[in-house]
């Protein structure tokens, strides 16, 4: 075993740890004495310590002070408090707010920097401000503050000196005294009546020429600002969230806002709309059975920059000797849709509206193609094999994304066409050809709910301006809608005739779809029936038909409801006679002739 060598170290390796307030706080203070001495000894301690370095421990140290002062009487906690010097601004923001006395002790015995005081001054109550009238060692900074506030009755200044003839310099007699534990006042015996008379005159032509400063006239015509002066500050934005504290009645009596008078002495759980503070009912029964309150709600009428809509969140606290119920400690914030609503916002035209539901779209597309990626590499095992029951519901996922996804392609597909942002191919089309087999396909569908179905077909092609895909993507969208909802035993009828400039698809409405007006017919958020056949489906049997709707017009034709029946014009691509070709305005004037 080496043991340790003195001359092997130096100074460097020694470290000094300061560990006096921990030795304080370990130390069980028996008795009065006891409490006096630790009383000053935390004050000491703590009143030294910057705001910039205070810590759990000095927290901690702060309830110690507390405990310990509420067990001396009144008069001598000022006495120890006014006996101690200190230079923190805690210790003072934290006594101001106790019995005039203490704040006056604890005011008399701190030696701050100006910068301090002028943090501190606009947050100290009123009573506690008017402490400072009887320091003379406040900065001229300083005083403004306070005369700002209203405190500007400070103690009469020191007479300029003179010279008498007979007596020579007559220096300036008050002189501030060192704060001591009992302070006497200050004698007046010595100072003569003419010292006391040149300082009452000094004071009163100081005060003089200040009154005449604030009521210079301003530059620019306006009125001065009385009492305070021309001060110009910037408009503070208004807190987005207040801290309080009520006392058991529920009367603010500490609030987290600068002036705290806004708040302080406000009543906050009455429920009646015509009192200037009011919450809502769940809130006031959380006070009356002082419970947590969670996302209360209180209006505020007064000051413009508390006024308005609040949401509260609080917990109760009780008293540490008896439990009883003392208040709460509350936070106020502002609503959401309040502190994040933009002051003005331009006009949306509708294409600006479809550009951002396109842009929804792109963003809700990028993570169902992702699940839909990861459930079809567990359904196709690339990883390992995989069980049968997960591969099941790896394809029932992959199915559910890809019919979103197509959902969502009709869904751009309608916003594209209503905005003008697209339009439709043009082209050539037998529309009796396609029509008549797409009325095939469904058959099957309606014969076996024992639907009576009459067609009617003209016996020649009947050729429109449509590209083939686009008159079967239109078409087949209304027939789907139709076969899904017509009920068993019901009587269609679907006849394709020609028109002028137009061919005109008459199909009956199914009982169910006869009884919806024009606007719920054509509602995007009507509900789809089961067994429907297109993508679009999904989102409603009147998202179908809008969508139809704005694919024959965008293409030239027309598709509108007349009673019971549901017409489609579709633009021909050749009038009455052969060789006779159909204009733009021609369809146009055939597509209203339709619709009217």
């Amino acid at each position: 075993m080496t043991l340790w060598q003195p001359d092997e170290w130096t100074c460097e390796n020694l470290m000094i740890v300061d560990d006096r307030l921990e030795t304080v706080l370990r130390t069980n203070a028996a008795g009065k004495l006891a409490g006096r001495t630790q009383l000053r000894q935390l004050i000491d301690l703590v009143g030294a310590v910057p705001l910039s370095q205070w810590s759990e421990r000095h927290a901690s140290a702060l309830d110690r002070i507390d405990s310990l002062a509420d067990a001396l009487p009144v008069e001598e906690c000022a006495a120890i408090l006014r006996g101690t010097s200190h230079r923190s601004a805690v210790l003072v923001y934290h006594f101001a707010q106790s019995s005039p006395r203490i704040a006056s002790a604890i005011i008399a015995s701190a030696r701050l920097p100006e910068d301090d005081w002028i943090a501190l001054i606009p947050r100290l109550p009123t009573t506690a401000r008017g402490f400072l009238r009887h320091r003379t060692d406040l900065g001229e900074r300083v005083r403004d503050v306070l005369a700002r506030l209203g405190v500007n009755d400070f103690l009469l200044p020191e007479p300029e000196a003179e010279v008498a003839s007979n007596h020579g310099p007559v220096m300036p007699v008050f002189r501030a005294p060192e704060p001591k534990p009992e302070p006497a006042p200050p004698s007046t015996q010595g100072e003569g009546v003419g010292a006391i008379v040149r300082r009452i005159e000094a004071f009163r032509r100081k005060r003089a020429e200040r009154d005449a400063a604030l009521l210079l006239p301003r530059a620019d015509g306006v009125a001065p600002l009385l009492p305070f002066g021309e001060v110009h500050t910037s408009v503070r934005q208004p807190p987005l969230s207040i801290d309080l504290r009520t006392n058991a009645e529920g009367m603010v009596v500490h609030a987290g806002v600068d002036p705290a008078g806004m708040l302080i002495g406000s009543r906050l759980f009455a429920t009646d709309l015509s009192a200037p503070v009011h919450c809502d009912e769940a809130m006031a029964g959380a006070f009356r059975q002082r419970q947590p309150i969670v996302a209360g709600r209180l209006a505020i009428a007064g000051a413009d920059y508390v006024a308005g809509q609040w949401q509260a969140d609080g917990t109760p606290i009780f008293s540490r000797d008896s439990n009883s119920f003392t208040g709460y400690l509350l936070r106020l914030r502002r609503p959401m849709a309040l502190a994040f609503a933009a002051p003005s916002e331009p006009q949306i035209t509708p294409e600006v509206e479809a550009d951002r539901l396109r842009q929804l779209l792109h963003e809700l597309r990028t993570p169902i193609n992702a699940i839909q990626g990861f459930a079809e590499v567990i359904q196709q095992q690339v990883f390992g094999q995989t069980p049968h029951q997960y591969r099941a519901m790896a394809a029932s996922i992959a199915a559910d994304a890809a019919q979103m996804l197509a959902g969502f392609e009709e869904v751009e597909r309608l916003v594209k066409l209503e905005s003008r942002a697209m339009g439709i191919e043009d082209g050539e089309a037998n529309a009796a050809a396609i029509i008549a087999r797409m009325v095939e396909q469904v058959t099957p569908v309606l014969t076996a709910r024992n639907v009576r179905l009459d067609v009617t077909m003209p016996p020649e092609p009947l050729t429109v301006s449509l590209a083939p895909d686009e008159v079967e993507r239109s078409v087949w969208r209304v027939l789907s809608v139709i076969a899904s909802s017509v009920a068993p035993g019901e009587r269609l009828a679907i006849t394709l005739e020609p028109q002028p400039d137009l061919a005109r698809l008459t199909i009956t409405l199914p009982a169910s779809l006869q009884r919806l007006d024009d606007a719920a017919l054509f509602a995007p958020d009507g509900s789809a029936s089961g067994g429907s056949f297109a993508a679009s489906a999904m989102l409603g049997n009147g998202f179908s038909l809008r969508l139809a709707r704005a694919e024959l017009e965008a293409g030239g034709g027309a598709l509108r409801r007349d009673e019971g029946l549901l017409l489609i014009g579709l633009p021909t691509l050749t009038g009455n006679g052969p060789d006779h070709t159909l204009e733009a305005d021609d369809r146009d004037a055939g597509r209203q002739s339709f619709s009217g």
